[in-house]
């Protein structure tokens, strides 16, 4: 007993830590004070005990309750698209896939697979099997609805860590998607070679077996206030961000994506 209250007492103690250090929330463009923590990336994308150290946002009730679909559906999707089948046989990710699909089928059921659409993938990377090596299905309007507010929100708490500051409204930003399976290399390739920083999420508690489970790659030009990151979740799935600062133009984004203002949370439509 006494060592989960020493537990409870140090997560609250870290929680008061990071409400003190950014007293308005991070998604919103701080226009709402900070009430809650949030995990970016979420949770869901790692089994119970895996969750990277150090990646806890200060956040409005507004922004971290307006994302709990996203999280939920994200979570599942960025587990069954990981190419690692090691992942696919310990009991830690299978009882967290399971416990996803459960719920994503109880409360977000169009947000399923469609597995009508479903076609066997021989390929990861350059690299050709003589068996499939995963599954692909059809995207549904629901999941990539969940992949595009997460690339938002990862785009906002990974510019707030790596530059200390919050995305206002005074910046615009482009984020997006891909699975490097997809004859998308090239710029996989691009953005390794483009970004000098790496970050690798971790937790001390593990010496060894953790995974390649999160990582990603960043660069900030603190002049133009210009900050690219691309990061990859397991073997299957990239999400990348650009920010600019007050009058600097984004890059044209490629396919249907927009430019977008900076502090788009849930909570921005709850000015104060």
């Amino acid at each position: 007993m006494g060592e989960a209250r020493q537990k409870s007492q140090r997560r609250e103690e870290r929680r008061n830590e990071i409400l003190a250090k950014h007293p308005h929330c991070y998604f919103c463009g701080g226009l709402n004070p900070s009430e809650t923590i949030d995990h970016v990336p979420p949770e869901a994308c790692f089994p119970s005990g895996y969750y990277p150290e150090g990646f806890e946002f200060s956040a409005c009730d507004m922004c971290n309750q307006g994302g709990r679909k996203h999280d939920s559906i994200f979570g599942l999707y960025s587990m069954l698209l990981d190419f690692d089948e090691q992942k696919f046989e310990s009991e830690a990710d299978r009882a967290k896939i399971n416990k996803l699909v459960q719920g994503v089928r109880h409360n977000y059921p169009d947000a399923l697979p469609n597995t009508d659409t479903k076609e066997n993938i021989y390929r990861t990377g350059h690299v050709y099997a003589s068996r499939p090596v995963a599954v692909s299905v059809e995207a549904t309007p629901a999941m990539k609805e969940a992949v595009l507010f997460m690339a938002e929100k990862l785009t906002h708490a990974l510019y707030l860590r790596e530059t200390g500051k919050i995305i206002t409204g005074n910046h615009n930003f482009v984020a997006g998607f891909y699975q490097p399976q997809f004859g998308m290399e090239s710029l996989t390739t691009y953005f390794r070679n483009l970004l000098p920083d790496q970050t690798i999420g971790i937790r001390s508690n593990f010496k060894e077996k953790y995974g390649d489970r999160f990582k990603y790659k960043s660069g900030y030009k603190d002049e133009e206030d210009f900050f690219v990151y691309a990061a990859q979740f397991g073997k299957g799935c990239i999400l990348w961000g650009i920010v600019c600062g007050p009058g600097l133009l984004v890059p044209p984004a490629p396919g249907p994506m927009k430019q977008k203002p900076g502090g788009c949370g849930p909570g921005a439509h709850r000015r104060l």
